[in-house]
């Protein structure tokens, strides 16, 4: 009689959420003073935000954490960056986090002492400031929690516990995502901190903006003819109309069109242009068939946009109408 033998495994595969895919706000603690307070991701908003979540009590964790210290925390702090010390090369101010995976009160002392010796401007809990919750973003940032992995059991977790989390906060970057993740590993090493100052310095500022208030104070303007409904170089478009557009409001001559329609086979396109940058404004389409009574156009309407150096070309394809006349208008509003 032959029996057969068979072995059952039991694999634990290691998952995380990879560069590039968009972080939701997770919650942690951080040390505020004697005690601990609850914060969020959405807390470091405009700035680049280094994590390290580490257990204090494994040496090859902290050689990790140490490493992300030298290779990141002290490179972009470095005296010799200048005026970008603390920041990247963009110049975006880089902050930087050491989180406990252990919540309980005997690892204090260590964490302080830990953070501070490898410059982490603060350090706090992968836990909330009650100490409950332990590791939830070891487990967002490893993929979340897997069949038989107990959260609250550091062990369950194998060699999983020094991960190093980098993420874009800056809002309307025109490189990254806000909240996209640059770095999630585990193990960074020395090896691994040019790699990682790169990536880093990729992470591009968000345009600077400029109200109307700002753009007139840019102009030579006769006295009394700053304002908004005021028309310097009389050639029918007002202030706010040359801010919207583009345009220069003491230059008559020279100056693109603002808006137009272009016949595209059996579709008519409504096509204006807007300056790159700007803010503290609004802007509406309407329609009308009589010139008094108008609607705003949906603004699902199929549209295509066009960058120039300046400004931005948009073109709105317009809904198909009946025999009888349509007039169209772009409505521009600035903040009082």
């Amino acid at each position: 009689m032959k029996s057969l033998l068979l072995y059952t495994f039991l694999v634990s595969l290691t998952t995380h959420l990879s560069a590039n895919a968009i972080s939701t706000n997770q919650t942690f603690a951080v040390r505020d003073g004697t005690q601990f307070r609850n914060t969020s991701l959405d807390a470091y908003e405009g700035k680049i935000l280094v994590i390290m979540l580490m257990t204090p009590w494994c040496p090859s964790c902290q050689s990790n954490a140490s490493a992300v210290g030298d290779g990141v925390i002290d490179f972009f702090h470095a005296t010799n960056r200048g005026v970008l010390r603390g920041k990247n090369n963009q110049g975006i101010e880089i902050d930087s986090i050491l989180l406990s995976t252990e919540p309980a009160s005997n690892w204090d002392s260590t964490n302080s002492s830990f953070a501070s010796k490898n410059a982490y401007e603060q350090w706090g809990l992968d836990a909330d400031a009650a100490r409950a919750n332990p590791r939830a973003l070891l487990g967002f940032y490893r993929g979340g929690f897997p069949n038989g992995v107990n959260s609250s059991n550091l062990y369950d977790w194998g060699d999983d516990r020094r991960r190093v989390v980098v993420l874009n906060m800056v809002k309307n970057s025109p490189t990254h995502a806000f909240r996209q993740i640059i770095i999630n590993q585990n193990e960074f090493d020395s090896g691994d901190a040019a790699g990682a100052q790169s990536a880093i310095n990729e992470i591009a500022a968000a345009p600077v903006t400029m109200t109307f208030v700002q753009w007139s104070s840019t102009y030579a303007f006769p006295s009394g003819m700053a304002g908004a409904l005021h028309d310097p170089d009389q050639d029918g478009r007002n202030n706010m109309l040359e801010f919207f557009h583009g345009t220069h409001p003491l230059h008559a001559t020279g100056n693109t069109g603002g808006t137009s329609f272009v016949r595209d086979g059996n579709q008519w396109k409504f096509v204006y242009r807007m300056a790159k940058n700007i803010s503290g404004h609004s802007m509406e389409l309407r329609s009308s068939t009589d010139l008094v009574n108008w609607s705003p156009l949906p603004s699902s309407l199929p549209q295509t946009s066009t960058a120039h150096s300046q400004v931005d070309e948009v073109s709105v394809t317009l809904p198909s109408s009946s025999s009888e006349a349509r007039y169209y208008q772009l409505v521009v509003r600035i903040a009082p």
